[in-house]
């Protein structure tokens, strides 16, 4: 099932409007079990805590991201259960170059190098996803093709999500 998942994610279409967007939650089941976590809105305890600790050491190693986005509605289930971040770099819809691209690889390389301790399920970066089925070396996404935009190749941010 992951591994389907993990493939799919560079299909889907990201509407750049809509992305910093907060998503309402119909089920009432999901939005009890999400707390509330400074800039990056209602996400799960375990999103809260990964979130509250790259921040500090984005800081702390001298990158950073520009804005973030959360929940919000998708047809995959990770931002919609609160399970996913998007940070982004520069602004969405425009590819990271220069220092941006930079923050986000720094970014990626912490998250990969502590993806145990924050059960992080995935992340993806300049259209290549680090993951279990890649043994977090990163793999091309697929999907991602030449005719891709610059958001759905993840591009402009670094997407992460944690386990349930």
């Amino acid at each position: 099932m992951r591994k389907q998942i993990v493939g799919l994610l560079g299909a889907i279409s990201i509407a750049s409007t809509g992305m910093i967007a907060t998503a309402s939650m119909a089920d009432a089941a999901t939005a009890s079990k999400l707390v509330k976590c400074g800039k990056a809105g209602k996400v799960t305890k375990k999103m809260c805590t990964l979130y509250k600790k790259a921040g500090p050491a984005a800081s702390k190693g001298g990158y950073h991201w520009d804005s973030v986005g959360c929940l919000r509605k998708d047809p995959l289930p990770y931002h919609p259960e609160g399970r996913a971040c998007d940070l982004v770099y520069g602004k969405i819809g425009k590819k990271a170059t220069g220092d941006n691209k930079s923050d986000g690889t720094k970014m990626v390389k912490w998250l990969v190098a502590h993806h145990k301790k924050y059960s992080i399920d995935h992340v993806i970066w300049q259209g290549v996803i680090y993951s279990p089925n890649g043994n977090w070396r990163g793999h091309k996404d697929k999907n991602c093709t030449s005719r891709a935009g610059v958001t759905v190749c993840h591009r402009d941010h670094v997407h992460v999500a944690v386990t349930r």
